[in-house]
């Protein structure tokens, strides 16, 4: 087996991931050149390429190849398979292509509204309409990805539930038949695969070419835990390889042996505890990174004893060391809002003293978006790295705006919404637009509702 290693909590793990890179493969502007470096996601990636230039202070200098670990580049598979004289990466190409996610969705709404006895041009009424066949459609696309992923087998549903329960298991069954009987052969007549399994096939075939033939420069996996089987079988791969490094993120140094063998699946340790028994070793096999990484901090130990298995040995009880919760602050918020405004004013704060940084980390998206709100307030646009849903942007919520002044019949609320957007001119200059449109609201919209639709308005202004 080859060298498994750990970037343990609190260190910042790109930056400790990349010093370790170059004083590995040489500090010259041409030593990581030829390196793979495999990541779970692709803000990793940009974000590592961005660690390389802090380790280096900015000079020149050749970055390896930074991919995420489900991006297999084709060429390299042929090419690995030609040298060997293997077949099994040209077999991989000639997989039918991954059916695109919209058009799946689609497809599934169809089979959906089709189970239920509606037509997909028309309303059903008080039954299952298209809009919420649509929803169902995606319910249905990311139950077949997990279980795919997982590597289960389909036709294990019929079994799921015995036949005695409740009547309405069964009729979930009989609804999931959709996926275990109609769309195997909608897939067959498209020439598609399921996303989930193209990936997995591709993964497989990387990890069986490496063995084959091992690369002649390092190649590194770091930041995953496994999770997912094709996944966790590459890392295997690249574990074994003469080259090769896999680097976990946040192995707790902390835990002894009797809790690291109480960990259980909803601990947090549990994923790399999984994957670490698939590499065949022991947690005492797992090396630092690099030596520089020392003892953990007192606030990584703290952590460590909050998040002990329950089902382990108790340890003694000792207070908290007063480095443990330096830099702490707990704050209470009345309100949503109150917490946004607090963590806003903590962020304008940090720029206003020099040569500090300051992030907020948090899964809310609801929270995030209405952090950078108040932050505008202040001409403080910041880099929120999870994106803004096209819904949400302004040519979006002009478009929502738009689309639900047509579906209510132009009634006045939804008509006012629209015409008021920033986005709404409707050919004219800005100015001379909403006074247009503040006339109309006193004129018309405030007694009595015109009749529905257009129409209704163009008579009412007659009048």
């Amino acid at each position: 087996m080859g060298t498994v290693y750990t970037i343990p909590p609190g260190a910042p793990f790109l930056d400790e991931l990349a010093a370790g890179i170059t004083a590995r493969e040489g500090d010259t502007p041409l030593g990581l050149a030829g390196i793979t470096v495999l990541l779970p996601t692709r803000r990793a990636c940009r974000a590592l390429t961005e660690a390389f230039l802090r380790t280096g202070g900015g000079r020149p200098m050749m970055l390896p190849t930074v991919r995420p670990l489900g991006d297999v580049d084709d060429a390299e598979l042929v090419l690995t398979a030609a040298s060997h004289g293997g077949d099994d990466a040209l077999a991989i190409l000639r997989l039918p292509p991954p059916v695109p996610a919209l058009r799946r969705q689609l497809l599934l709404t169809r089979l959906i509204l089709a189970s239920a006895g509606a037509e997909p041009e028309r309303d059903a009424g008080d039954g299952l309409d298209p809009a919420k066949a649509t929803h169902l459609a995606a319910a249905l696309a990311a139950l077949l990805d997990e279980i795919q992923i997982e590597g289960c087998d389909l036709g294990a549903l019929d079994h799921l539930v015995p036949a005695e329960y409740a009547a309405h298991w069964q009729e979930t069954l009989d609804f999931l038949a959709i996926l275990t009987e109609h769309w195997p052969r909608i897939l067959a007549e498209e020439g598609c695969l399921d996303p989930a399994i193209h990936r997995n096939a591709r993964l497989r075939a990387l990890a069986e070419q490496w063995r084959a033939v091992p690369p002649e420069r390092s190649v590194i996996a770091a930041g995953s835990t496994g999770s997912v089987p094709a996944t966790a079988e590459l890392l295997r791969a690249i574990a074994t390889l003469p080259n090769g490094a896999v680097v976990l993120p946040g192995l707790d140094p902390t835990l002894d042996d009797a809790a690291w063998a109480a960990i259980d699946a909803g601990h947090s340790q549990a994923g790399l505890k999984q994957l670490i028994e698939g590499l065949g070793l022991a947690r005492g096999d797992i090396a630092p990174w690099h030596a520089t990484l020392g003892e953990p901090s007192e606030r990584v130990r703290l952590v460590g004893r909050a998040l002990r298995p329950a089902e382990a040995p108790p340890l003694p009880p000792e207070p908290p060391a007063p480095d443990a919760l330096s830099g702490l602050t707990w704050i209470d918020c009345a309100s949503p809002h109150q917490e946004a405004g607090v963590i806003a004013i903590l962020l304008r704060e940090a720029l206003e003293r020099p040569n500090e940084t300051a992030a907020l980390v948090t899964a809310d998206r609801d929270l995030a978006r209405r952090v950078a709100t108040e932050l505008a307030r202040w001409d403080i646009a910041i880099d929120d790295s999870a994106g803004v849903p096209l819904a949400q942007t302004p040519p979006g919520v002009f478009l929502r705006l738009t689309a639900a002044l047509a579906a209510a019949g132009a009634a006045p609320v939804p008509l006012l919404a629209a015409l008021k957007h920033p986005l709404a001119t409707a050919g004219l200059p800005a100015g001379l637009f909403r006074a247009r449109v503040r006339r109309l609201e006193r004129k018309l919209l405030r007694g009595l509702r015109p009749a529905r639709d257009l129409s209704g308005l163009i008579e009412a202004l007659r009048a």
